[in-house]
């Protein structure tokens, strides 16, 4: 998940959060059809036709017909996995397909929709009790009962759902219950037609030896002796490694596990590949490692093992803190209208500070200034595009807001404002050749980050496409919408909006009256590309877009920039349906509330910032940001709503905690990076360094 932000004129009109680090996105685009997937399907009939042909005719042994039918059930099973995780392509209608057609093959008493809930329900639940994470049933047990547990595995399958099928839905029972049915009938037609050997060599024997085979290398060598680990995905399962020329093919790529459950809609043959992409990011988790005949290595010792290092103790070095930032005086060129409470402020930044602004879509600037007598720090995305040279944010009047109401009314062009370069990490840098399918959903002035880098991605990737959820009140208050329109129309296509108006007397919910004819095909066709609809976007309507045209295996990359129900709502739909973390980035309208000190005597305090280090008493509860500026240290801030990051420091001695620290990652977190604004010491004593 990449960040998390915060708007409000109480914390800072952006505050941001981003990920848990260290869980990379491979960007492995998924192919409108795996063909790779395709043809196991179609090598898998072949085998099985020949197999069968040999089985009724009495023409082979059964040393060679028994093995070949299992290695159908064993093939067939990953074209139903893949299809499971919509892994077998981009088009719906494939993936059920091919899940069906495979089913048979694998277990024909079984329905596809029933294995998908069941594996489904392994991933979300991986390596608890049986009861919850159904193929724990391969691992769990004396040693002597596994090869029995894996011979039975569909038993437990069977046990598992039929615990669960009241709350399952009518039409995956329905379907169940007919492949059942279908099954028993066929196979006592077959008996009753004097057909019972072939049937119990032909398909109920291998297709015993293939399940247990498929528990033992699915379930058991991946996750045995691991324990629960719902909330670390990395050490749920391992990577076995070496033989790599045998295990892969052999395995059909499962040897790299643990990729397929971090990254489930990547195609099995990927799976090597993303490890080898992001290898130095699993190894920095330690994820679980063994070799191909079961030794278990840690992340030195593979590195050792590969020679990626020079010894066992040589780690890849850590990315250094970066150094504070200090505001730079920008002077504003133009102060311009943009919608009904909103406008746009541009910046004039001088040739020896063109490197020091550069920004990647999707960043933010904070920007300070005297209001009233008093400074006034806040967070504003930036909304223009690093190939335009422009520097611009958007500011939307808040009621209340010092800022906002300065900005829409007396700020004006030849003003100076206190600028620190700019910052966050939500972000998606323009690559030149990939496709990318993107999702954006945006409220309010949400849009502001999306709009820089839907532009940037769009123009800079020909072959990306996206699609943008725009909710507001009213067409009078939408920030950029003639702009939008005009992208929709220029990328012809590559960029559909749907706009959602809670207002429903809003004109743009009217029919449009077409009153004179298209002068270009193009123009005709733009219409298109901007759709309305009244009310608001909830749980219901997302759903139902997941289902259709925005299926989660569809899309690449997530962004989400609203207020919190918003974006709590849609990053809890998505994680039902099982979109990875790491696909999700994500901006609030909402910081944390002020933390409130006593006025006891507290910890002292050394901080260090600007190169100046003085040592300072606090109170019991009092942040050291708190601290730091009641007694004048000179303290990089923003938000103080622990989201924004401006305020990130190390601590050198001493501990202490916060409640949140949305921008910071568990990773940084555990390396001693704190959010001052949220953190209070738990020691008598703290040393903290802003330039570390």
């Amino acid at each position: 998940m990449t960040v998390a932000a915060t708007r409000s004129e109480d914390t800072g009109d952006l505050a941001e959060r981003p990920p848990s680090r260290g869980l990379p996105n491979p960007r492995i685009p998924l192919p409108v059809v795996s063909v790779p997937t395709v043809l196991l399907f179609i090598g898998g009939i072949m085998v099985w036709a020949g197999a069968t042909g040999l089985v009724v005719n009495d023409a082979g042994p059964l040393w060679v017909t028994i093995p070949l039918h299992a290695l159908v059930t064993f093939t067939m099973f990953t074209v139903l996995h893949e299809s499971t995780h919509h892994a077998a392509g981009q088009l719906t209608w494939v993936n059920e397909l091919l899940g069906r057609l495979a089913m048979p093959f694998v277990a024909s008493y079984g329905s596809f929709p029933l294995v998908r809930y069941i594996h489904l329900e392994h991933h979300r639940n991986t390596n608890e009790d049986a009861h919850t994470d159904p193929d724990a049933w391969t691992a769990h047990g004396p040693g002597w009962q596994l090869p029995l547990r894996w011979l039975t595995i569909d038993f437990w399958y069977a046990r598992f759902y039929l615990a669960r099928q009241r709350i399952r839905p009518r039409a995956e029972r329905l379907e169940t219950a007919a492949m059942v049915t279908l099954s028993l009938a066929a196979f006592t037609w077959l008996i009753a037609t004097g057909h019972g050997w072939e049937l119990l060599v032909g398909y109920l024997i291998p297709q015993r030896l293939g399940l247990a085979v498929l528990a033992w290398w699915f379930d058991w060598l991946p996750h045995h002796d691991l324990g629960e680990r719902r909330q670390d995905r990395f050490g749920a399962t391992r990577v076995r490694v070496g033989l790599e020329w045998l295990m892969t093919p052999i395995m059909l790529c499962q040897n790299y596990h643990l990729v397929h459950h971090l990254h489930p809609a990547i195609p099995f043959y990927r799976y090597l590949r993303a490890w080898n992409d992001n290898r130095d990011a699993y190894l920095a988790r330690d994820v679980p490692i063994a070799t191909a005949w079961g030794r278990g290595l840690t992340s030195s010792e593979y590195r050792e093992w590969r020679q990626l290092t020079g010894s066992f103790a040589e780690e890849p070095p850590l990315p250094q803190p970066r150094e504070p930032s200090r505001f730079h005086s920008l002077r504003v060129s133009e102060v311009r209208p943009l919608c009904e409470g909103a406008v746009t402020v541009t910046f004039d930044v001088p040739e020896r500070l063109r490197e020091t602004f550069r920004f990647t879509p999707g960043q933010h600037l904070v920007v300070r200034a005297e209001v009233d007598r008093e400074e006034v720090r806040r967070a504003y995305s930036i909304c223009s595009t690093p190939d335009s040279g422009i520097l611009r944010i958007a500011i939307k009047h808040q009621l209340g807001g010092a800022f906002s109401t300065f900005a829409n009314t007396e700020l004006a062009a030849g003003d100076v404002l206190e600028v620190l370069p700019p910052d966050g990490a939500f972000t998606l840098p323009p690559e030149n050749g990939r496709s990318g399918r993107y999702v954006a959903l945006a409220a309010g002035s949400g849009i502001t980050p999306i709009l820089s880098i839907l532009t940037s991605t769009l123009l800079a990737e020909p072959h990306s496409k996206a699609t943008l959820l725009f909710v507001n009140t009213s067409g009078a208050g939408t920030m950029f919408a003639a702009e939008l329109g005009a992208l929709a129309a220029r990328l012809a296509g590559r960029l559909h909006i749907v706009h959602y108006r809670t207002d429903e007397r809003d004109p743009d919910l009217r029919t449009q009256r077409i009153g004179k004819p298209f002068d270009t095909v193009g123009e005709a066709l733009a219409i298109s590309h901007e759709r309305y609809q009244r009310g608001r976007l909830d749980g219901t309507r997302l759903r139902a877009l997941l289902q259709a045209r925005l299926h989660p295996a569809k899309v690449d990359d997530w962004f989400l920039c609203g207020p919190r129900d918003l974006v709590d709502m849609a990053r809890q739909t998505l994680a039902d349906k099982d979109v990875p973390d790491e696909n999700v980035h994500y901006e609030l309208f909402q910081g944390a509330l002020p933390v409130r000190p006593s006025w006891h005597p507290g910890p002292v305090l050394t901080v260090t910032a600007g190169g100046k280090t003085a040592e300072i008493p606090a109170t019991v509860g009092e942040t050291v940001l708190g601290a730091a500026l009641r007694h004048g240290v000179d303290a990089p801030y923003a938000c103080v709503g622990g989201a924004c990051g401006t305020c990130r420091a190390t601590v050198v001695r001493g501990t202490a905690r916060m409640d949140v620290h949305y921008a910071l990652g568990d990773e940084e977190v555990a390396a001693g990076r704190i959010l001052t604004c949220r953190a209070v010491a738990t020691t008598p004593e703290l040393t903290v360094d802003y330039d570390r």
